[in-house]
């Protein structure tokens, strides 16, 4: 809730990850698994004219994306949006989950403080089937 003193002073709340409070502009973004960013510029790049010249950034960017990926094929990337949905996690943490592929709840907690309002075992479980996926993908 917003402090009405903050407000007439117009003092913007700073955002805070715990309880998933992102500023404005962040509140309803779709937050990507670098997987499939990945993807996304890698299709950018072949549908492109054969002489479209493109950024270093790009380069740089799809050069991070493909190395960070921890799912190699979009059934995997699919099934991992799927399963992660079902948990109710938020986009942010469901992006966050995949990207950093924590082994165990502490570790996933401590990464993703807002995670801190799920049960242990409930977030292991999670954790594991993303950790199957990685392995057979």
């Amino acid at each position: 809730m917003t402090d009405p003193l903050l407000k007439r002073a117009g003092i913007q709340e700073e955002e805070d990850l715990t309880l998933l409070k992102f500023p404005k502009d962040l509140k309803d973004a779709k937050f990507l698994l670098n997987s499939e960013v990945a993807i996304l510029l890698e299709h950018r790049k072949d549908s492109s004219d054969e002489g479209t010249e493109f950024p270093q950034t790009f380069h740089k960017t799809l050069a991070y994306a493909e190395k960070f990926s921890r799912y190699k094929n979009r059934t995997s990337i699919k099934q991992v949006r799927i399963n992660l949905t079902k948990e109710n996690l938020a986009e942010f943490e469901i992006a966050s989950l995949a990207n950093l592929c924590p082994e165990n709840s502490d570790e996933a907690k401590s990464l993703i403080p807002s995670l801190k309002r799920i049960d242990d075992d409930a977030l292991q479980a999670t954790l594991d089937e993303l950790s199957n996926l990685r392995k057979f993908n």
